[in-house]
């Protein structure tokens, strides 16, 4: 996977993660298996990476609630969970759901994939891989 900076809009930058084409194609195909089966568990007031739900969506369902006389809304984030998420804790919560050892095995190899970074001066870093025990790259098919 390739990593890039991209900035963000209150400072700072995301990394992002660049998935090759061949990844991209098997994630795409094991999210379609998926994903109705976590789906299934999500409460119906989340909008944060669900399919066929926006923030338009979400704006819309706030202001639906306005009218209706609520005035509190919760807005939660995490900051860099992406990056701090522990891979033990992740794959024992997917293994509640989901029992074909090969499909586990083949989101443990997308959490430790090696990833390639370029410095400041244009020179090649490799980092991740085999030892890595936290986080996940952000930008993939199977991110959300």
């Amino acid at each position: 996977m390739r990593r890039v900076m991209i900035p963000k809009p209150g400072g700072g930058e995301r990394p992002l993660g660049i998935p090759t084409i061949r990844d991209r194609v098997v994630q795409a195909a094991a999210k379609i298996v998926l994903e109705p089966i976590f789906e299934a568990d999500f409460e119906d007031g989340a909008y944060g990476y669900r399919p066929r739900r926006n923030a338009v969506d979400a704006v819309k369902e706030v202001h639906r609630l306005m009218c209706r006389g609520y005035t509190d809304v919760v807005d939660a984030d995490l900051s860099k969970y992406f990056d701090t998420i522990p891979h033990s804790d992740l794959l024992k919560s997917v293994a509640r759901r989901i029992v074909d050892r090969n499909v586990l095995r083949l989101i443990k190899l997308w959490l430790r994939v090696p990833v390639e970074e370029r410095d400041s001066n244009g020179k090649r870093r490799m980092s991740g891989g085999k030892s890595n025990k936290c986080g996940t790259p952000q930008g993939g098919v199977m991110v959300p």
